[in-house]
């Protein structure tokens, strides 16, 4: 224990106990999203693995979807105190609840289906990250990027323009008309081995967009879109949450 644990210790999310972010009883409530209860990020219908239906695929459109938790209890409470009571570091902890079964799925997959050892979080508009102080995304993926042991890049998407938050929003299409042209190549796009690697001489295939809630898939799928036309061939989307 260090000292800030004795100033500032540890409660669940759930219930309030002192000790750790999840105890041992809220832990046992949670929902993982099962294989066979995965879905197309573009209908949101069941999907095999999660791939997007062949009527659902646009040239640049994101590619399938793995998401770990259903969004309610627990893990909505969890994922609402990283955003909104900025306590960052619940994020190892959090992600350390993904079973191990799915990770070495996900793991096969991006690696040899997509050869995918790039993660990208998904990015804050600058006014919001100045506020917050943290991109709760990238601090979860920064976790995650180290159990799938794959690189994490920041520097690839940014937000033009400060949207609403998607969970607030009532009606799918004005999530889908909240996200229209949100994102654009970060500054340093050009200068990464990215754009080498990837585009100009095609090593790999794909990249993995990170993000902590899928809804509609309206954030998902604007961020394929501009990194498919910015080169990149294939787009899978991952999740805490759904």
């Amino acid at each position: 224990m260090n000292l800030l644990d004795v100033f500032f210790p540890k409660r669940c999310v759930g219930c309030g106990r002192v000790g750790r972010y999840f105890c041992y009883r809220c832990k046992k409530t949670i929902r993982p999203i099962l294989q066979n209860e995965a879905i197309c990020p573009v209908c949101e219908k069941p999907a095999i693995d999660g791939f997007t239906h062949p009527r659902c695929t646009g040239r640049y459109e994101v590619d399938g979807l793995t998401s770990f938790f259903r969004y309610d209890g627990v893990v909505k409470k969890a994922i609402k105190t990283i955003k909104y009571r900025f306590v960052s570091d619940l994020a190892s902890e959090f992600v350390s609840l993904i079973p191990e079964s799915s990770i070495s799925s996900l793991s096969t997959l991006l690696n040899t289906t997509f050869r995918s050892p790039l993660l990208i979080p998904i990015p804050l508009h600058p006014s919001r990250f100045r506020f917050r102080g943290f991109n709760q995304a990238e601090k979860l993926g920064n976790v995650f990027a180290e159990q799938l042991h794959i690189s994490i890049k920041t520097d690839i998407l940014r937000r033009t323009r400060e949207t609403k938050p998607q969970v607030e929003m009532k009606y799918r299409k004005d999530r889908l008309h909240n996200m229209d042209g949100v994102f654009a190549p970060g500054s340093h796009f050009d200068k990464t081995p990215l754009k080498q690697n990837f585009v100009k001489n095609g090593t790999c295939g794909g990249v993995t967009v990170f993000d902590d809630v899928f809804t509609t898939g309206a954030t998902m799928r604007a961020a394929a879109n501009m990194l498919k036309r910015a080169g990149i061939r294939y787009v899978w989307g991952v999740t805490m949450a759904r």
